[in-house]
């Protein structure tokens, strides 16, 4: 596919509808304004952004710097979930140069050495709020800088940005994949895949397990087999009722 029609189509599924290398219109406004001055104004959204993340990644290191006093009782799902945050904390730190330097990485390690008890119930539920919060900031981020970096190549104009090779991912599937062949052939056709699935419910243990026959009869084998509902996707009839997850299913009866 040619390299411009393929950064037009990347840049429209982002709400931004190059007109041509030097202008563009953005969302739903129908103004039309240069490229290089809509690429000024997402590097200086970008750059407003920045300025939020560092301010709630302090705030996540004040708040993990308290000591508390208090005996609360927190849930145990919402300690796992600080835990978790806490430690993707960590992922996201790791993934800039020189991150085990600062005080983030600092804080957050020493935190992951507390014990528990020594976190208030408001650090623990706080924590998570703010693991989504610089999640969705981080991703905002990168989006602007995407697009901006995008705008900046079409900027270039069509006769130059032609002269690089752009590689499409061709083995991954979706309706984004295999650019470089026509529609009709990212296809699939309709029912693709169920022979496969009507032979998986064919063979399953219960239908196929060998069990054992008495003095060697030709007939119908006895034995008992044990149902593991992991195991047996298609088994699963009563959605109400029966889960394919391992649990115990517990009914209280209240006398009247």
């Amino acid at each position: 596919m040619e390299t411009w029609k393929l950064l037009t189509r990347e840049l429209n599924h982002y709400g931004v509808h190059l007109i041509d290398s030097k202008k563009c219109k953005v969302g739903d406004n129908d103004s039309i304004q240069g490229t290089i001055k809509t690429v000024r104004w997402l590097n200086s959204q970008a750059g407003s952004q920045k300025k939020v993340l560092k301010s709630l990644w302090d705030e996540v290191v004040q708040m993990l710097q308290e000591e508390s006093t208090h005996t609360e009782i927190i849930d145990d799902n919402m300690t796992k979930l600080f835990v978790f945050s806490l430690k993707d904390f960590i992922k996201y730190l790791l993934s800039f140069e020189g991150a085990e330097s600062t005080k983030y990485y600092d804080a957050i390690s020493k935190a992951l050495s507390r014990d528990i008890n020594s976190f208030s119930k408001n650090q623990v539920y706080s924590t998570t709020d703010y693991k989504l919060s610089i999640d969705w900031i981080s991703r905002s981020i990168s989006r602007l800088l995407y697009l901006s970096d995008l705008l900046s190549f079409a900027s270039m104009g069509r006769k130059r940005i032609s002269e690089f090779d752009i590689t499409t991912a061709a083995g991954i599937a979706g309706p984004w994949s295999r650019l470089q062949i026509p529609m009709e052939e990212r296809k699939f056709p309709f029912g693709y895949g169920l022979k496969a699935r009507e032979k998986g419910k064919q063979k399953q243990d219960r239908y196929v397990a060998p069990f054992d026959n008495y003095n060697d009869s030709p007939g119908v084998g006895e034995g008992h087999y044990w149902r593991e509902m992991r195991n047996e996707p298609f088994s699963w009839f009563d959605r109400e009722e029966e889960s394919p997850y391992p649990s115990m299913s517990l009914n209280v009866a209240s006398a009247d």
